[in-house]
C-alpha cells in the first residue's frame, strides 16, 4: 500500500521551508456525489485567514514505503508547500474554509479558481449557463482576500459583446487567466442542444478576444471536447492563427483513451498544456482504473512531455453536506497515490489495490509545481507552429467544415 511521509504543514513563507518531515502514511478514500443540488444566495461572508497549525482531517494508517525518491519528493512539496492545484471551482467565499483545510492538510499552496456558471455548481441543464458574473465576483473576492494562496480565473459568455471589456478589467484588479467552456460537449437532452459550444470555437467574434490574451500573455483554460464532431478542427484553427497564445486544455484533453490524439496536439502545438484531473467521481474512478491498467503507457507519457502537465482536481468545492473537508482530502489524496504510488488503495473500491506511476522525483516535482511556475512565466514570441495534424492519430474524422462555423450535435438516438 502507498505509504508517504505525512505533514505538519505550518504557516511559513515559501522561502523559508517547514524543517524536517514526519514519517506516516497517507491513506486514500472516495465517495459519491450527491448532485442537482441547488446554488446557494448570493451573500458573501467577509474572509478570514485562519492563524496556527493546519487542522488534521483523519488519522493516517502507517505502512511500508514504496519508491522512497518520489515519496520523499512528495513529502518535501507538501511540507513546503509547493504543491499547485491548478484546476479548481468554488460555490462562494463561505467555503474557502474546507478548501484551505485541505490545502493546509496536503500542503498544496496554492489553488486556482476558475470561474463557474450555475450549472457547473449544480450539474442541473436548467440553469443553463448562468450567473457566471456572480461567481466570477465571488472568486475575485476570493483572491483579493488571500493573495497568496488563491488566483482567479473567471469565465465569460462568449455572446457577450462586453466579454473583451470584462477581462480586460478582471485582469486590472488580479485575475491571472480565463476559463472558456466553449470547447465542452454537453448536450441538453431536453434540447438535443449544446450547453456551452453556443459558437464555434473560432467564430469571428472570439478573434479580438484571443488576440488580446495572446498580446498579453493572459492564459486560457479551455475545456475542449476533441472527439465531438468539429470540436477538433474548431481548437485547431484557434491554436494556429494564435501560436503564442498559452493554452492548458484539462484533463489529458479529453485524450486519455486515445493517446495518440493527445501526442498529436502536445506535438503540434508548444504552448499547449494539460493537467491530470478527470473531474466528477464516475470520471476520476474511470481514470484511475484506466491508469492503473496500463501504468506503462502514462509513465511514457510524462516521460515524453515532462513539462506539459499539470496538477489539478476539479472537484468543484460546494456547500453540499457531502462535499466535506473529508470527502476532498481523499480524492486529493487519490491523485497523490496515483503520481507517486507503486501501488495503492481508495475506500471506494474496497480491497482492490490500484497501480500507481511511481513517478520519479523530477517528473513529479514538475507535475505537482514547477511545470505551473514556468507555464505563468512563460512570455512566448515567434512560435512557429512546423507541422501539420496527423488526422490517422485523431481518432475522429474531418467534417470539411467552414471557418467560424460549427456543427450540432447528432441526433439523440445516434450519439
Amino acid at each position: 500500500m502507498f505509504a508517504l511521509a505525512k505533514i505538519r504543514v505550518r504557516p511559513v513563507a515559501r522561502n523559508k521551508p517547514a524543517a524536517g518531515v514526519l514519517a506516516a502514511a497517507i491513506v486514500c478514500g472516495l465517495s459519491n456525489v450527491a448532485l442537482g443540488e441547488p446554488f446557494a444566495a448570493e451573500a458573501q461572508p467577509r474572509l478570514q485567514t485562519p492563524a496556527g497549525p493546519a487542522r488534521s482531517i483523519a488519522e493516517a494508517t502507517p505502512g511500508s514505503t514504496e519508491s522512497l525518491p518520489a515519496n520523499a519528493t512528495l513529502a518535501r512539496a507538501m511540507s513546503e508547500r509547493r504543491i499547485v492545484n491548478a484546476h479548481e471551482h468554488i460555490q462562494s467565499a463561505r467555503e474557502v474554509g474546507k478548501l484551505r483545510t485541505v490545502m493546509d492538510e496536503l500542503g498544496i499552496g496554492k489553488t486556482l479558481l476558475f470561474g463557474s456558471s450555475r450549472f457547473t455548481i449544480t450539474l442541473n441543464p436548467e440553469h443553463g449557463f448562468t450567473r457566471y458574473d456572480q461567481n466570477n465576483a465571488a472568486i475575485m473576492r476570493i483572491y483579493e482576500a488571500d493573495p497568496e494562496r488563491f488566483a482567479a480565473w473567471p469565465t465569460l459568455d462568449p455572446r457577450d459583446p462586453d466579454k473583451l471589456a470584462k477581462i480586460r478589467k478582471l485582469v486590472t484588479q488580479g485575475a491571472k487567466g480565463v476559463k472558456l467552456y466553449l470547447g465542452h460537449g454537453y448536450v441538453d437532452k431536453r434540447t438535443n442542444a449544446y450547453l456551452f459550444h453556443a459558437t464555434a470555437m473560432d467564430d469571428p467574434a472570439m478573434l479580438p478576444f484571443y488576440a488580446w490574451c495572446q498580446e498579453n500573455f493572459v492564459p486560457i483554460m479551455y475545456h475542449v471536447n476533441p472527439y465531438k464532431p468539429g470540436f477538433a478542427e474548431e481548437f485547431i484553427a484557434v491554436l494556429r492563427r494564435f501560436p503564442d497564445l498559452k493554452v492548458i486544455a484539462p484533463h489529458f484533453i479529453l485524450s486519455s483513451i486515445k493517446s495518440s490524439r493527445l501526442r498529436e496536439f502536445l506535438d503540434t502545438f508548444p504552448n499547449l498544456y494539460s493537467d491530470i484531473s478527470f473531474g466528477h467521481d464516475d470520471f476520476l474512478i474511470a481514470g484511475l482504473k484506466r491508469i492503473s491498467r496500463k501504468p506503462g503507457k502514462f509513465k511514457r507519457l510524462f516521460r515524453a512531455y515532462p513539462d506539459r502537465f499539470m496538477f489539478g482536481t476539479d472537484l468543484v468545492v460546494t456547500e453540499h453536506p457531502r462535499k466535506s473537508a473529508a470527502w476532498m482530502s481523499a480524492r486529493v489524496r487519490a491523485y497523490l497515490g496515483m503520481l507517486a504510488a507503486e501501488s495503492y488503495e481508495v475506500e471506494f473500491l474496497p480491497g482492490r489495490r490500484l497501480r500507481g506511476l511511481a513517478l520519479s522525483g523530477e517528473a513529479l516535482e514538475r507535475i505537482l509545481y514547477r511545470n505551473y511556475e514556468d507555464f505563468m512565466a512563460a512570455r512566448p514570441r515567434g512560435t512557429g507552429i512546423t507541422r501539420a495534424i496527423d488526422w490517422s492519430n485523431m481518432g475522429v474524422a474531418k467534417t470539411g467544415r467552414k471557418p467560424g462555423t460549427t456543427i450540432p450535435p447528432p441526433p439523440a438516438g445516434a450519439q
